[in-house]
């Protein structure tokens, strides 16, 4: 399993040897930046000139091969017995009809081929087959794998352009900015290890770039996850895959670490146990086994986040009735600032929160052997409830999802129609049963219960 954590990182050295290895990594994304444009710009006129070429020579031949199969089936048609005079009078029209037509796109064909310019296989030639010195020639990488990362990059890209409909103008052509991630190979080039003082965590680069992660807080959850992880990586337990850096908007400067980690077998389940996953408004989540009900939990606290989200709220209104005031200048550049930190902090505090309920959602199924977790499966809009709308519910369903694989336990996800409604006793749906927030009361066999507590039992047993 392929996943991506994202490493705050700072350069080892002097402020003299910072500056200048800060400069190095700038001027290879700039350097990368110009490459992948110009690969991007080779590959698509080789395509234009191939589509008005070779392209319109294919497209002549699939419609002389398609004739040809249309005539053949007529032909088999013929050669069955008791056909009426008008079908088989039909039949050898349709015949001739489309013989005439082979003929007409077969001169055609024949006429292309003879004023063709052969650009396109010139191109190819010249500039497709070897895109890597070409390129190699226009740029200057001080790391020369690097390019072959960005022909890989961008061959791969211009497919998928293509593939998502570029072709049809339904999207447009790939351009890379400036700030484009730089691209780093996995094992080669990032080496970690302890340093030998201290348990901090340190990165050998190219370049001879030493870096130190900064891990924030020791005590802090996701620090001590992170530690865990990077240890792991330090051990070999986890293969580094290629990555990629980049500076955010402080001019941090952020490693995009993509680590491949091998799926544990979970060898300690019960057989068809199944933890069921309500997301809700009261409680983020209210978890419930399919076979023992009576094992359940509520996981985070909406009052908590909520409170949370209305500070950020408040915040937002403040800042930006304070940009109407100020025309331009510093003053408002330093609100603008202000502004997008404030957003940062906000998705950081979300994303936190979600690592922290889908850990613990996962610790509860690990700790029950459960040997599935079912999900509603919900879109990235969520849900319509406006307290709801505001929080990452996608967001924490795909955290739910890599952490469950890696301990083994296998992510299932159910329609979420009518999971609220249903009784969980006897299976009656009505929406009225749901009586409040919290109540729900059967109205066919009179069965109470809380309300999570009922819709986490359907989702549990939805694929029973």
């Amino acid at each position: 399993m392929k996943t991506t954590r994202k490493l705050k990182l700072t350069i080892i050295g002097d402020e003299e040897t910072r500056k200048e290895q800060y400069k190095i990594i700038r001027e290879e994304q700039y350097q990368q930046y110009k490459a992948l444009n110009l690969c991007m710009t080779l590959l698509n006129t080789h395509n234009i000139l191939n589509s008005y070429n070779t392209g319109a020579e294919n497209k002549l031949n699939a419609q002389i091969d398609s004739i040809d199969k249309k005539i053949e089936q007529a032909k088999k048609e013929l050669e069955k017995k008791g056909l009426k005079e008008s079908k088989v009078s039909k039949l050898k029209e349709t015949i001739e009809f489309l013989e005439n037509d082979r003929e007409k796109l077969k001169d055609e064909y024949l006429n292309s081929s003879k004023f063709r310019s052969d650009i396109d296989e010139k191109m190819k030639e010249m500039y497709i087959k070897d895109m890597y010195t070409v390129v190699q020639n226009q740029v200057n990488f001080r790391a020369r794998d690097m390019m072959s990362l960005v022909t890989q990059r961008a061959r791969k890209d211009f497919k998928n352009s293509l593939k998502n409909g570029m072709a049809k103008g339904e999207r447009s052509l790939t351009n890379y900015k400036r700030d484009f991630p730089l691209m780093t190979r996995g094992e080669r080039w990032l080496k970690f290890e302890y340093d030998k003082d201290s348990d901090d965590i340190l990165i050998n680069w190219i370049h001879g770039i030493k870096f130190k992660v900064l891990l924030g807080y020791k005590k802090n959850e996701n620090s001590i996850e992170l530690r865990h992880t990077l240890h792991k990586v330090i051990n070999k337990e986890y293969k580094i895959c290629d990555s990629s850096m980049q500076f955010d908007r402080n001019n941090n400067l952020i490693l995009n670490l993509t680590l491949d980690i091998p799926d544990k077998q979970n060898n300690n389940y019960i057989e068809k146990r199944t933890l069921g996953v309500d997301l809700g408004i009261k409680y983020p989540a209210y978890v419930c086994l399919n076979d023992d009900t009576y094992i359940r939990s509520h996981i985070g606290e909406s009052l908590e986040l909520l409170k949370q989200r209305e500070q950020f709220k408040d915040r937002r209104k403040r800042l930006q009735q304070q940009l109407k005031n100020v025309k331009g200048g510093k003053g408002r550049n330093k609100k603008l600032s202000a502004l997008n930190k404030l957003s940062d902090n906000e998705r950081n505090f979300a994303r936190t929160y979600n690592h922290m309920i889908s850990k613990r959602i996962v610790e509860f199924a690990k700790k029950h052997r459960c040997e599935f977790i079912n999900l509603e499966k919900l879109t990235k809009d969520g849900f319509d409830n406006n307290i709801l709308s505001n929080w990452s519910y996608y967001e924490l369903q795909n955290m739910i999802e890599y952490k469950a694989k890696r301990e083994g336990i296998e992510v299932r996800y159910i329609d979420p129609a009518y999971t609220s409604q249903k009784c969980s006793r006897c299976g009656y749906i009505d929406k009225e049963n749901r009586q409040t927030q919290e109540k729900f009361k059967c109205l066919k066999c009179e069965f109470e219960i809380n309300a999570d507590h009922n819709a986490a039992i359907n989702i549990a047993r939805a694929l029973d």
